[in-house]
Formats: structure tokens, C-alpha cells, sequence
């Protein structure tokens, strides 16, 4: 067999070798997270309305169970959320208690600033 051949017959089983046996990428973690750290809302006005999204609605609604005030922080859940209009709200983790109502409090990104 001449030397060029036998390169042909064994090249793809070395690949196959080298392939197997490089160690395969984890994923990375997000930018500026540390492993298991949630993220945090922090209020930053004198004082700031809770918001509820119905659903089916696009559009927010004041909650009637009063407001936020400066200082205060809470788990951010999701967001941002965009309305129609532009304004941006994340959801918090505090249980909406208005009858009827599932779901969760939302902050307006005016008044309330999520951490990296």
C-alpha cells in the first residue's frame, strides 16, 4: 500500500480520535451574575404606584394596594415589559392580593432599577 493511501485510510479515524476525545464547552454563565444570585429591583423614587396587567390587557392598572417608596427592594421576576406606549415595567415577586387577580406586582422603569 503506498504511504498517501494508507494517510487516506487511517486520516478520518484519527479525526474521529481527536474529536472524541477534546472536552466538550459548557455553557457560560450571564454577564455579570454570579452563579444562583437572583436579580433585584431597587426603588428609586419618594414614592411609586404597584401596577397589575389583566390579562388579555396591554395596558397596566394601579393596584389598589398602595405604593412603593425609596429603598425598598424586591425580586425581579420578568421584564422589562414594553406597553404600547413605550413605558417599561418589571414584575416583581410580591403575590398580587386583590380579589380576582392572579399574578404578580409590577414597577415601573422609572422609579425602580434592576441590578446587573
Amino acid at each position: 500500500m503506498r504511504p498517501f493511501n494508507r494517510l487516506l485510510t487511517f486520516a478520518p479515524l484519527a479525526l474521529a480520535a481527536l474529536i472524541a476525545a477534546s472536552p466538550s464547552p459548557e455553557p457560560s454563565p450571564a454577564p455579570n451574575a454570579s452563579p444562583g444570585a437572583a436579580r433585584v429591583l431597587q426603588v428609586v423614587c419618594e414614592r411609586t404606584p404597584l401596577w397589575i396587567f389583566v390579562s388579555g390587557d396591554d395596558r397596566p392598572r394601579r393596584a389598589e394596594a398602595g405604593a412603593a417608596t425609596i429603598g425598598q427592594r424586591f425580586a425581579l421576576v420578568s421584564g422589562p415589559r414594553t406597553t404600547l406606549e413605550g413605558n417599561k415595567f418589571y414584575e416583581t415577586d410580591v403575590v398580587i392580593v386583590e380579589p380576582g387577580l392572579k399574578g404578580h406586582y409590577w414597577l415601573s422603569d422609572r422609579c425602580a432599577i434592576p441590578s446587573p
